[in-house]
């Protein structure tokens, strides 16, 4: 796509980077197209400089790239010994380049900061310049100003059919009414399939039966524990550390009030806003040391200082239980709710299928089929995108789901909501078309207003230029036009904000004026 001496920059080079910028999120997806041109005069401009650079005779030696590599990747040196070129390769292949194509980019870029830094050695900036510069940056102005605005002039613009059509006609494109579709659908309820949904006394019974090990409970005992924390903290810490939990130890045995305390002095945070309470643990879930304390304890009794690679604990257990396994009655409510979920999700499935099946033959057996089960037929007629469809409102997976889809086309089932599923068919297509005046009047109209109101200031603010040139006074010249005169209160620089008008760059030929000039008109 564009050579620079003997240098060549490919179509395939100019993709690889775009798919690693997108890749790493600096490039939003989809707008390649935009940001391409933009990298090829980047990578133009870059091969340009290193061949400006070998003009002049500067060159990178071997030495100089190998010093440049190990600045860049010091992973590759580690000890200053070189990893070996398969290292050297493997690490490139994750940013998709090979040796040569790395190290030939690395030559340009070495070449151009080369030349880039003999053009600044170059460079000589005069007092005046800096003088200049100095003003353009600190100087501030405080101003007066009147507004024009489109609401003052909307009253004078009068608009005939004729205007009317010469716009639409002129403008059509911008008026195309979007193709349109008649839909029938159909929209399975979760709801309404839950309703007519039993699981049988039998079924409950045979699942509990295949799943008995799903139900048996280890034994395990309730927690509560007081932490005050050693992990970090020096050695000549500990006996502190040791001694505060033996005062906490003593207020426990002395029966204060053992979660109050946790609350106020572990330092286990997630559990001491519950009062110390780490709920149930079953063997294995512990370090050894917490977890032979806290099943050597019965309920109601609280262990001495037990030291684990954490720290220091006072562990309180409140409950207790031996391994068993729950019995039918204890689990019947789980798993009525599992088995009939599954068996909602099932039949919302089988009906979805049943109803596009029966689509595909005829529109009437689809709507028997849809009646017999308590569904209702939908009509969407001159549905276009982004409506508001009966009983589903706008909804992206709807409009994804028939877009592009022909007439007589059926979508399969897909999930509306949560717990919802929606067949459709397209009966009719109606392709886009420009629209008549009558379809599209009040927009048309409108853009109408517009655009003479903006010819209207245009024209008011070339006047106002012209009679503040001949010398009228400013404020005289808003009060004929019936407009307030504001002034800012504060002066304001380049890089500020004017009062009442926005960032300062709006108006920044006004910077240039003499005090009581003027200055504008200024688009805002």
């Amino acid at each position: 796509v564009a050579e620079v001496g003997d240098d060549s920059i490919t179509t395939s080079q100019v993709r690889q980077i775009l798919a690693q910028a997108a890749r790493s999120g600096v490039l939003p997806r989809g707008l390649e197209s935009v940001y391409a041109p933009r990298l090829l005069n980047q990578l133009i401009a870059e091969r340009a400089t290193a061949y400006e650079a070998g003009r002049l005779g500067m060159r990178v030696t071997e030495e100089q790239l190998a010093v440049e590599i190990q600045g860049q990747m010091p992973q590759l040196f580690e000890g200053g010994k070189f990893a070996g070129t398969a290292a050297y390769a493997a690490y490139l292949q994750q940013i998709n380049k090979t040796i040569p194509e790395f190290e030939s980019d690395l030559r340009n870029l070495i070449l151009a900061q080369r030349l880039e830094g003999m053009a600044l050695d170059g460079i000589v900036v005069s007092p005046a310049q800096i003088e200049e510069e100095f003003r353009h940056r600190n100087e501030k102005i405080r101003i007066s100003y009147f507004r024009l605005t489109p609401e003052k002039f909307k009253s004078q613009i009068a608009v005939s059919q004729a205007d009317l059509q010469a716009y639409l006609k002129a403008n059509h494109t911008a008026f195309m009414l979007p193709e349109t579709r008649d839909l029938l659908y159909f929209v399975v309820d979760q709801t309404k399939i839950a309703a007519a949904t039993e699981v049988p006394e039998r079924d409950l019974r045979r699942a509990y039966d295949e799943q008995r090990d799903r139900f048996r409970i280890p034994e395990r005992v309730h927690v509560l524990h007081i932490l005050i924390k050693t992990t970090g903290k020096p050695d000549k810490e500990l006996p502190a550390l040791r001694q505060r939990m033996n005062d906490l130890l003593k207020q426990v045995k002395s029966g204060a009030d053992f979660a109050a305390l946790a609350r106020k002095n572990s330092e286990d945070t997630a559990s001491a806003v519950k009062g110390g309470d780490i709920g149930w643990i079953a063997r294995g879930q512990t370090v050894p040391e917490f977890e032979n304390a806290a099943f050597s304890l019965k309920p109601g009794q609280t262990s001495d200082i037990i030291t684990t690679t954490y720290g220091f604990h006072i562990l309180r257990v409140e409950q207790k239980e031996a391994a068993h396994l729950r019995t039918f009655e204890e689990v019947r409510g789980d798993l009525q709710k599992e088995l009939t979920g599954a068996r909602i999700v099932d039949k919302m499935q089988e009906l979805g299928d049943q109803l596009h099946a029966a689509l595909g033959r005829s529109a009437a057996e689809a709507e028997t089929l849809a009646a017999t089960n308590g569904i209702k037929a939908l009509r969407s007629d001159h549905a276009g995108p982004n409506d508001n469809f009966p009983e589903v409102g706008r909804n992206a997976a709807f409009n994804d789901a028939i877009t592009g889809l022909p007439k007589g086309g059926v979508t399969p089932p897909f999930s509306l909501t949560p717990t919802q599923l929606a067949v459709v068919q397209v009966l009719n297509v109606y392709p886009s078309r420009p629209a008549e005046l009558s379809e599209v009047q009040e927009r048309v109209q409108q853009a109408v207003i517009e655009a003479k109101t903006r010819r209207l200031i245009g024209d008011k603010a070339l006047a106002i230029q012209q009679q503040l040139k001949a010398g009228q006074d400013f404020a005289a010249l808003a009060k004929s036009l019936g407009v307030e005169l504001k002034s800012t209160s504060e002066a304001f620089g380049r890089d500020g904000a004017a009062e009442g008008l926005g960032a300062a760059r709006q108006i920044e030929a006004a910077f240039d004026k003499k005090q009581g000039e003027s200055a504008g008109p200024f688009n805002l």
